[in-house]
């Protein structure tokens, strides 16, 4: 068994990412990365009774070699039995239109392919389905210190977890667990796989050039720093992950049973507020919180309601200054209409 499915095998099982029976929807772009996890899952498939339902998007961002790519991907599904779902979105024109970089972009209509392929699976079959997705090792590495460079914290610092339950949009109820087989796994040893099982992915070519951020990182900023400084950076990034995962586990921990507390009872119309939208915490005992624990209170309070994304450390500073009494309002405007306010005793949490 070659290294790269080993360690694959034992991330599955140290982690719990499949079990049985499972229907895996796997992001299939023809790179040596899905290559490598859509080879590896096949082999397991009879083992456990999966059942592969590859997903490919074609972005449109390379003309004549999008399509390549997503020929090759049709002829290695055809080859293993298996009819890829293929999506094909002008990724560049969805950018200009949302007003997002072009990264951004991808990234949604990718999760929105995989997403709508899982909820059509969940409904024929009734069965549990579970998105897998192949970033790898280097990858964690360079979202680490993406994040680092950009400015982030604990959370951030923890990188990529190894499952997650995910939603399309803060507007659909649907969830499905995200989960990430490679993450263990250097790119190096996706690479040898690949060659030694003679799967041949495609290539990229703006993988190698310098044209986003995220590039830039892994071209030139992290082998500057592996020459000049340390050759292991990258085993020190994912270590430190490593750790801050932990830590970011036991504080969630917490957080959820803190959460469970600062419940105000609710009925008739304060009931009704909630289910249109409306949380209700106990204002003494939220104030009373360690600020790391309170700005996870507040965090997924505002998540339980719909907003996940676009919170601010600002916005969390200034949620902090009208609990504590610091701040001479009462109310907080947050992002997409949602809205924290301080009064009877309660810290209301409400959607648009």
């Amino acid at each position: 068994m070659l290294k790269a499915e080993k360690r694959i095998r034992e991330t599955i099982r140290e982690h719990n990412l499949i079990s049985n029976a499972d229907h895996i929807v796997l992001g299939l772009s023809g790179g040596p990365d899905s290559v490598c996890l859509f080879h590896v899952l096949l082999g397991m498939a009879k083992e456990m009774a999966l059942t592969i339902h590859p997903v490919h998007v074609n972005h449109k961002f390379r003309p004549g070699a999008a399509e390549a790519d997503q020929e090759y991907v049709e002829k290695m599904c055809d080859r293993f039995g298996l009819e890829p779902h293929v999506f094909t979105v002008d990724c560049s024109a969805l950018a200009e239109e949302l007003g997002m970089t072009s990264e951004e972009a991808g990234r949604k209509v990718r999760y929105d392919a995989f997403f709508r392929v899982a909820e059509e699976v969940a409904e024929e079959t009734g069965g549990r389905v579970k998105i897998a997705v192949g970033h790898n090792a280097n990858d964690q590495a360079e979202t680490v210190l993406f994040r680092i460079l950009r400015g982030t914290g604990m959370d951030g610092i923890a990188g990529m977890a190894y499952s997650r339950q995910e939603r399309r949009g803060s507007d659909d109820g649907s969830a499905f667990e995200v989960i990430r087989p490679l993450l263990d796994v250097w790119r190096e040893d996706v690479e040898a796989y690949c060659k030694e099982a003679g799967l041949d992915p495609v290539t990229d070519h703006t993988n190698n050039e310098e044209l986003y951020a995220r590039n830039k990182i892994r071209l030139d900023l992290i082998p500057h720093i592996e020459e000049k400084y340390n050759s292991n950076f990258q085993e020190g990034l994912v270590r430190m992950a490593e750790i801050a995962a932990v830590d970011k586990d036991y504080f969630w921990t917490q957080t959820a049973r803190l959460y469970e507390e600062l419940q105000e009872p609710s009925s008739g119309a304060a009931a009704a507020a909630e289910q249109a939208g409306c949380i209700t915490l106990n204002w003494r005992g939220l104030a009373g919180c360690h600020e790391a624990l309170r700005h996870r209170i507040i965090l997924k309070a505002f998540g339980e309601i719909g907003l996940t994304q676009d919170i601010t450390a600002e916005r969390i500073a200034g949620a902090d200054k009208v609990i504590l009494g610091a701040a001479g309002g009462k109310t907080v405007e947050f992002p997409h209409g949602y809205r924290l306010s301080v009064g009877k005793g309660v810290v209301r949490f409400t959607a648009p």
